[in-house]
């Protein structure tokens, strides 16, 4: 698969990685169900077929609510299309940086859905640190950047989320690390 800048989604809070094949980004629901419905039926219609969740099952947002599962709906609209959809989770603590082994597993989720022709979108809560460590390590796997360039076209990827695009990523000193030193 070649590598280059993908263009803007047309759905918000996140950005391509691979243009209409591998997307990441925000949680992709929202604590109102009318607004929660809509952004799942916009990746929906994106052509996302694989969810690639990193939250952790108990996790709350800024507000101390849980989230609102969307996996439900997934089906449901998997369901009316006759079509499949793969909802996966791989929590990984919130700032926190998974083990190799996890990580490992991410990617190899991301590839085998790529590889099936279905297209991926991978989040965490805000679509910054953990999102962007799995596809920091995901670019240095297929060659895209050496370890000590995946933080910088990081950044030239997130421009597209125009709402977290001013905050670094990954969020700290651990999650540098964790890239950098993934091989």
């Amino acid at each position: 698969m070649s590598f280059t800048r993908p263009s803007k989604p047309s759905v918000a809070r996140a950005y391509w990685v691979v243009e209409s094949k591998f997307l990441a980004g925000a949680y992709p629901g929202a604590a109102d169900p009318a607004a929660h419905r809509h952004r799942v039926e916009q990746l929906w219609k994106l052509g996302i077929r694989t969810f690639i969740n990193l939250v952790e099952e108990a996790e709350t947002n800024n507000y101390g609510q849980p989230f609102l599962r969307y996996d439900g709906l997934l089906r449901e609209l998997a369901s009316a299309a006759g079509e499949f959809v793969t909802h996966l989770r791989f929590p990984i603590e919130d700032l926190g940086v998974p083990s190799a082994d996890r990580m490992t597993c991410i990617l190899d989720a991301v590839d085998l859905s790529l590889a099936a022709d279905r297209p991926v979108f991978i989040h965490c809560f805000g679509g910054v640190g953990r999102t962007g460590i799995s596809v920091c390590c995901w670019l240095i796997r297929h060659g895209h950047v050496e370890p000590n360039q995946a933080i910088e076209m990081l950044k030239t990827l997130r421009e597209a989320d125009e709402t977290t695009c001013h905050r670094p990523a990954p969020e700290n000193s651990r999650q540098c690390q964790f890239v950098e030193s993934w091989r």
